[in-house]
């Protein structure tokens, strides 16, 4: 989702890992996070010159990218938009929709810095640190069949898109599948709180300002 200058983005792959019997993503095994470690989010700024668009990742889940996100916009007979990577060989087609109200505002809270992309029925956060590590080396540990150290603090940062029930905002996907299906934001017109879920279970609530 993104709305002017900001966005956010969360890519959640399919199939997701067993998680019947475990309460929280310590539960799991090396294969089954490494599956989770599959999925992507990233949140910034968006810079448009002539044709190309670019994506500045000021947070991302993977840590500091190695390259730059910059795609070349055009549009199609439909009147569809057709993205073509410049730095990496992919094309996206992206459709017309309703245009509903959307903002996005830079929101902190928890020692992190994010992006919160909301319209009336759906919302996308992006919490992270910037400037982290890159995840390669956990990923290889996991592959080795052993959990790296560093993890829980990589699953500190959240990426979660969900719905609105009124001022209720109930996580559908995330980065941290125990958070599915619960309520993940809570706002009222002075206040958002995110419902957190840490890697070892633990919830807590992180007032989040603007």
């Amino acid at each position: 989702m993104q709305c002017g200058l900001l966005y956010a983005d969360i890519r959640i792959p399919a199939p997701r890992p067993d998680l019947r019997g475990a309460q929280a993503l310590a539960d799991l095994s090396p294969a089954a996070l490494l599956t989770l470690m599959q999925s992507e989010g990233f949140a910034g700024t968006i810079h448009v010159e002539d044709s190309i668009c670019t994506w500045a990742r000021e947070i991302n889940w993977h840590g500091t990218p190695d390259g730059i996100d910059a795609g070349r916009m055009s549009f199609d007979a439909a009147g569809d938009l057709i993205e073509d990577g410049v730095h990496a060989d992919y094309a996206e087609l992206w459709r017309k929709t309703s245009d509903p109200t959307v903002e996005a505002i830079r929101l902190r809270g928890g020692g992190m810095e994010g992006v919160l992309v909301l319209s009336d029925t759906q919302f996308l956060l992006a919490l992270g640190a910037p400037n982290t590590p890159a995840s390669a080396p956990l990923i290889s540990t996991l592959e080795a069949g052993e959990l790296p150290d560093a993890l829980p603090a990589h699953f500190a940062s959240h990426y979660v898109l969900g719905d609105w029930d009124g001022t209720t905002g109930c996580a559908t996907r995330a980065t941290n599948p125990f958070l599915e299906d619960q309520t993940a934001l809570t706002r009222t017109a002075n206040s958002m709180i995110f419902h957190a879920i840490a890697f070892d279970g633990t919830r807590q609530d992180i007032a989040l300002i603007a």
